[in-house]
């Protein structure tokens, strides 16, 4: 009798161990997976649509929504902050671990940026702080090319250059951050010298989203 319960113990131990095992190989997997140097990761071509303003959304919120549609959504901020730049009156909301940024648009206000680092809010795509990300790079096209550039039919530096007329857009990934970029289109009558440019940021850290940051304004 006492045999057969020392069977039965032994025979429990290596089903144990084996489980144990198991989990312990699970584990090494999907770290290596999530903390691996994710700058020299290669990268396919994907058939999503580039970036577009489309994607600045937080929620049920999007750019050009309004003041009272954003306080009714997110509930009064703690602190609020006006200032001026480029000519435009600005007022920045500040939540817990998220700040609204505001721009003057005609007697209103408008959404023009957000910058999280908050898992409670969904972003364009469904992603948010704390997504994979890899889940970013599939959410967006992407070409494998040398360098920093994910895609685009300009670099960054013909970004800033007033003469070209195209609609610009790019992405650019770097070992803490991809950032995603669509830049309107200048007439070339158009005198006013800043450009209007759409943009989404995505910084992470042993392959998490820590922060997402998006605004379309004047730069």
């Amino acid at each position: 009798m006492k045999k057969n319960k020392m069977k039965i113990a032994k025979k429990d131990f290596k089903i144990l161990l084996s489980i144990i095992v198991l989990v312990f190989l699970i584990f090494l997997i999907l770290y290596v997976r999530n903390f691996r140097n994710f700058a020299e990761v290669k990268l396919g071509t994907n058939k999503k649509n580039i970036f577009t303003i489309a994607d600045l959304k937080i929620d049920n919120l999007k750019y050009s929504s309004t003041e009272k549609e954003v306080v009714k959504s997110l509930g009064k901020a703690k602190k609020v902050e006006e200032l001026s730049a480029n000519g435009f009156k600005y007022k920045i909301l500040r939540y817990k671990d998220l700040n609204i940024t505001l721009r003057e648009y005609y007697d209103d206000y408008i959404l023009v940026g957000v910058e999280s680092t908050s898992r409670s809010y969904k972003m364009g795509r469904g992603l948010r702080v704390g997504s994979n990300i890899n889940r970013v790079f599939n959410k967006y096209r992407i070409d494998n090319k040398s360098g920093n550039y994910l895609y685009g039919n300009y670099n960054y530096e013909e970004m800033m250059d007033k003469t070209i007329t195209d609609n610009i857009y790019m992405g650019i990934r770097t070992k803490s951050k991809v950032s995603y970029y669509n830049m309107d289109p200048r007439s070339k009558d158009d005198i006013f010298p800043l450009n209007s440019i759409s943009k989404i940021e995505f910084e992470y850290k042993n392959g998490t989203v820590t922060k997402i940051t998006w605004s379309y304004d004047y730069e």
